[in-house]
């Protein structure tokens, strides 16, 4: 795979896009096109001689994911282009989707030097690849980890959202929409079969409202809560949910164990930083009843970590989600607070 030399970030569509596309070149493959194998040879596989990806953190670092774990072995592989972004549906060069050509091998290292990172593994051939991605979307326990955060040129920062929130667009609403129709129908889906009557489904990052809104169709006897730091947002988003309100999640005014469902679609790289979340999630957590789930995804990588929602008393539900038209896996946590 071809790694990144540039000492100096990339214009965003011109250039890093560019790259992208000749990345996307060299790693897609079609997988009803690829032999189907009945067996994967581990002793072979590890006896390759190692390959090193090597990346900025001003880049895309946090296309870098670590799959935990396979056959006893971490997975390492990195997001190519989104068909997303390829029809035109989103305007990120990536999406929160990962499919077979985006597995690189099994990890061998990763190291982070100044602001340059290295990732070496022994590399899968396609038809491993089709077998292994085969077995890894039926299991929903696979943890799927992204170690590296973008962070600007500049300041070494993390990048993050207004202080006042994202502001409102028609084009913006459309491409939230599209980016997220796979999280809208696995959360149907995983909700099916459970009774969400008089249930308190609270999103305190609601944006346009229309997720708890597509929530409610399926549960109408549900009460859908939507908070969002932006008021342009909320004065949207107040048509499509029960009830709203405009603040910042850290200082939401809900009374703690009064909600039975939460869905966290913010605690993100480029949303907020990861000091904040684990911050803002530490207050949250309190606002959940015994027994209620917390539900956790997100366009781009949640920031916090399984072990550390573990640690804090959840019950790891799924960790990753399906969707069966894209034939891709994404990360979507569900955690029983208990």
């Amino acid at each position: 795979m071809q790694s990144y030399n540039n000492d100096f970030p990339l214009d965003y569509y011109d250039e890093l896009e560019k790259k992208e596309i000749e990345i996307y070149n060299e790693m897609y493959f079609d997988e009803e096109k690829i032999k189907t194998i009945s067996n994967i040879d581990l002793k072979k596989i590890l006896s390759r001689k190692a390959i090193i990806f090597e990346d900025f953190d001003y880049n895309l670092p946090q296309n870098i994911f670590v799959i935990n774990s396979y056959k006893g072995k971490k997975i390492v592989g990195r997001k190519i282009r989104s068909t997303l972004r390829i029809e035109n549906k989103i305007n990120a060069i990536n999406c929160s989707m990962i499919t077979a050509p985006m597995l690189l091998g099994f990890l061998k290292t990763r190291s982070k030097k100044g602001r340059k990172i290295f990732v070496e593994y022994f590399p899968f051939n396609n038809e491993e690849k089709k077998y292994i991605f085969n077995d890894l979307k039926q299991n929903r326990l696979y943890d799927i980890y992204y170690p590296y955060k973008y962070r600007d040129f500049y300041t070494n920062q993390e990048e993050k959202s207004p202080e006042t929130g994202w502001t409102f667009n028609p084009e913006k609403k459309e491409y939230l929409g599209y980016g997220e129709v796979h999280f809208r129908n696995f959360t149907t889906k995983f909700f099916a079969d459970k009774n969400m009557d008089g249930k308190n489904i609270y999103d305190p990052a609601c944006s346009t409202g229309e997720f708890l809104s597509d929530f409610k169709k399926n549960h109408p006897t549900s009460h859908t809560i939507g908070h969002d730091l932006s008021q342009e947002m909320i004065d949207y988003a107040k048509d499509f949910v029960d009830e709203s309100c405009c603040c910042n999640a850290i200082n939401s005014p809900l009374k703690n164990k009064t909600i039975d469902v939460m869905f966290l679609r913010f605690l993100n790289s480029e949303v907020v930083t990861t000091k904040d979340a684990y911050r803002i999630f530490k207050v949250l957590i309190q606002k959940v009843k015994k027994q209620g789930l917390i539900v956790c995804f997100g366009h781009t990588p949640v920031l916090i970590t399984k072990q550390w929602f573990i640690k804090n008393n959840l019950k790891p539900i799924i960790c990753n989600g399906y969707d069966a038209k894209r034939n891709a896996i994404f990360q979507y946590y569900v955690f029983e607070v208990i």
